[in-house]
This record gives structure tokens, sequence and C-alpha cells, in this order.
């Protein structure tokens, strides 16, 4: 009985070991499948607020207001950019940040 568990064990800790290990399929199979389209951002604490607004808004209204709310928020930082002298490249950075971190609450579920 002993020897089984023990094998066992070896067998599961064996198999955490192999990684990245996927069964061979054909590639037709993969091609089959239509690519999906939409978000695919992760779910943060604000991704309840944002499905809500969908159903209640509609998803093409949602859209539009949070592409308005993206744009005034981007504007304000290039506004705070051009004020204290932060360079372009820099503005650029600030804004691909402010889109991650977004992205990252669950704004753009």
């Amino acid at each position: 009985m002993s020897r089984i568990f023990v094998l066992l064990l070896a067998l599961c800790g064996a198999s955490a070991l192999v990684t990245g290990v996927r069964p061979a399929v054909a590639a037709s199979a993969f091609r089959a499948v239509s690519p999906l389209m939409g978000n695919d951002a992760p779910d943060g604490p604000f991704t309840p607020v944002v499905l809500a607004g969908k159903v209640v808004l509609g998803e093409k209204l949602l859209n539009k207001v949070r592409g308005k709310a993206i744009g005034f928020h981007s504007q304000f930082i290039t506004e705070f950019c051009l004020d204290y002298g932060v360079p372009t490249q820099m503005r650029g950075a600030l804004i691909k940040k402010a889109k991650t971190t977004g992205g990252l609450l669950g704004f753009l579920s």
C-alpha cells in the first residue's frame, strides 16, 4: 500500500516538472475555430461597474462614453506635460501607463 502511495507521489511530482506540453492535434483543428473578437482585459475592482454599464447603457453607448473619458484623460496628461515641460516621449509613456493601469483596474473590461 505504501509503495503505491510513493509511486503516485513520484508521478505527481514528475508531472509538475513538465510544462508546456500540449497533446498533438491537427493544425487544421485550430484554424477551424473563429478568432475571438473583443477585449481580453483582466478583471479588476471596477469590472462589475463596467458590466453593469453595458447592461444599463448598452455596449455601444458605453464604448462611446468610455472613449470620451479616455480622450479627456489623455488631454489632461498632455496639458500637464506641457505645463511642466515633460518631454514628448515621456508623455507617450504616461498615456500608455494610464491605459495599462485602467485595464488592470477593470475599466477596459
